[in-house]
């Protein structure tokens, strides 16, 4: 902004006129020239130069009137442009989206009972990544029901979804472009695509554990978040998961982490 405005004031200088006190000098100079006496020469040119100085002034006066214009609506453009990108980035932990659908997934794995996880989903902000996740809890011919959380990274993530594989390198579903990545990861149990190399995403998807994962921002695609509600296992099921044995290199877990079923809730897509 400053340096627009450096660039600025000459320009309007010149437009308006006013050169510095180049005219001034020109002027003199030309006074001098002319054939009368001293005294009429000094009175002349002590003339000219008030009537320089004033016309300098008002000048100036004018030009700085235009900048201080030209600065205003810089500023005010500037911020417009500023509220209109900061518009498109979303904090879930101040101002969480409209949850539109909530889906299940029930999960089984060690000695515990099978536990219902809940998700809420984002679907005015992530519309195709949503539509996604919902086709795959439908219990279709392609659904996460047999699939597992194949890798847990202690306090960070637990994945899952890879239908198809159990490793968790690739899935059978179909492959589709992100919405966006205007939701920041700033709250745990949010819920996330992982990314193929291209870019594109899958069936596999990724639930963060700690309220601050800003590795994962203008990365991955968050679309949902596990809620908690009554009679279902919410982030104690996540943090629990988080806390299964792992087997290196790959973190994946020792004892099977199964998503034995999974639905859309009645009254959603």
């Amino acid at each position: 902004m400053r340096s627009s405005l450096l660039l600025l004031f000459p320009v309007v200088l010149r437009i308006t006129g006013v050169a510095a006190f180049s005219p001034l000098k020109q002027r003199n100079n030309n006074i001098i020239r002319h054939n009368v006496s001293p005294s009429t020469k000094l009175f002349a040119s002590e003339n000219n130069i008030q009537l320089d100085r004033r016309s300098f002034a008002t000048k100036s006066i004018a030009a700085i009137s235009t900048v201080a214009s030209a600065s205003a609506a810089l500023l005010s453009n500037s911020q417009s442009t500023l509220a209109d990108d900061e518009g498109t980035i979303i904090d879930p932990s101040v101002d969480p989206p409209k949850i539109t659908n909530k889906v299940y997934l029930d999960i089984k794995f060690g000695n515990y009972k099978t536990k219902r996880m809940v998700i809420g989903l984002f679907g005015d902000v992530m519309p195709k990544t949503t539509e996604n996740f919902l086709s795959l809890c439908s219990n279709g011919d392609v659904s996460y029901a047999g699939t597992t959380f194949y890798r847990v990274i202690s306090d960070m993530t637990i994945q899952g979804g890879a239908i198809g594989s159990s490793s968790g390198k690739s899935s059978s579903s179909a492959v589709l472009q992100p919405d966006n990545f205007n939701i920041k990861h700033t709250k745990a149990g949010l819920v996330s695509a992982v990314r193929n190399k291209d870019g594109s995403i899958d069936s596999r998807f990724f639930i963060q554990t700690k309220d601050d994962a800003g590795w994962a921002d203008e990365r991955y695609a968050a679309f949902g978040i596990v809620l908690e509600e009554e009679g279902t296992g919410g982030m104690d099921v996540v943090k629990k998961i988080s806390k299964v044995d792992v087997k290196a290199p790959q973190n994946n877990p020792k004892d099977p982490v199964m998503i034995v079923g999974c639905g859309v809730f009645e009254g959603h897509k």
